[in-house]
């Protein structure tokens, strides 16, 4: 499925990227025999049919046979890569391009890991296998060797404290390699979190689909907006609320609906009806204040607290200016 306005990696990020390193889309790779990321790639196939049990992940989710076939060649292309000489910021982009095209440019929602099909829970863990791989690993590597020759005592002699804070240093390290890949990836590096927002509402402005939707509100939590403007605990509610509603309003099979017993997740068909469907903000953010009112005695939510949420869904839902938002916001940060 494609759609207009599908979310890919930033055109002004590929222009800057080292003119070394061009980037191959998936189309691309796959239809040449002679590649320096995959030297021997088969050309196009048709797709062939999977039974079950070889869609059936590890974790028991068992994708569609079209996500499955193309899960198995990105895999056979990360097999066969080679990203020599290639910095982190260009083999994330790499990365990136071959699964955003593969998915038919959704990559920002499945990486979002807002809602959707539970499919793409597995998409999404072979992009990041990837992205530890050739990213993550070697930065960890590297910031461990850095350490131990900046301290030039044998490691052998480190006491379990001094071992547990290299460790954690090399994890802030790596973190920050690949979360600034991404940001550029997505083009938002150098920019400010207001920055950000009015790029993320510009790219959105006019268009209404449950996708749509759903990739503005991935890009608002990816690029660190949320986060900013909430703190984490009420970014991590909103998300989980928001959650919460996809499920009940699209999920048929909903746990809260039919039951423990009856339930099962959102399948790719029940999601790609609704996808290009034109999408209710309002409605959504009414039904999201509704439960947030229903559950906020159960988890003990003050009254400023339930005001402050119902001004985040009006703010990043309906896009509604609230001042009284800026004002709670202003009494929290005192």
């Amino acid at each position: 499925m494609k759609i207009e306005g599908a979310a890919q990696a930033r055109p002004e990020y590929r222009k800057t990227m080292a003119s070394t390193a061009p980037s191959k889309t998936f189309g691309q790779v796959m239809a040449q025999t002679q590649d320096r990321y995959v030297p021997s790639a088969p050309p196009p196939r048709a797709e062939p049919e999977f039974s079950v049990a070889e869609r059936t992940r590890p974790y028991g989710v068992t994708v569609s046979n079209a996500c499955h076939a193309k899960l198995k060649q990105l895999a056979e292309l990360d097999a066969q890569a080679d990203y020599t000489g290639m910095s982190p910021d260009e083999i994330y982009a790499e990365i990136w391009n071959r699964y955003d095209e593969a998915f038919d440019g959704n990559m920002i929602a499945i990486r979002g890991c807002v809602a959707g099909p539970s499919e793409w829970g597995e998409i999404g863990y072979q992009f990041y296998t990837e992205v530890t791989r050739h990213i993550y690993n070697p930065a960890i590597s590297a910031a461990w060797k850095e350490g131990v020759e900046l301290d030039g005592r044998p490691y052998t002699e480190w006491t379990y404290e001094e071992e547990t804070a290299l460790d954690r240093l090399c994890v802030e390290k790596a973190d920050k390699i690949v979360h600034d890949a991404m940001m550029k990836t997505l083009g938002y590096d150098g920019m400010s979190f207001d920055e950000r927002e009015a790029a993320i509402r510009e790219k959105y402005a006019g268009k209404n689909t449950t996708l749509d939707f759903l990739n503005l509100q991935s890009e608002l939590s990816m690029s660190g907006v949320l986060i900013h403007k909430m703190g984490m605990d009420r970014a991590d509610t909103y998300l989980a609320m928001m959650n919460n509603q996809f499920e009940r309003a699209f999920n048929p099979n909903y746990y809260m609906i039919v039951g423990h017993e009856k339930s099962s997740f959102m399948t790719a068909d029940q999601w790609y009806r609704v996808a290009n469907q034109p999408f209710d903000t309002a409605q959504f953010a009414a039904a999201m204040k509704d439960n947030l009112h229903r559950v906020s005695g159960h988890n003990g939510w003050t009254e400023d607290y339930v005001k402050m949420m119902e001004g985040f869904f009006d703010h990043f839902i309906t896009g509604a200016v609230d001042d009284s938002l800026d004002q709670l916001l202003g009494e929290t940060k005192e």
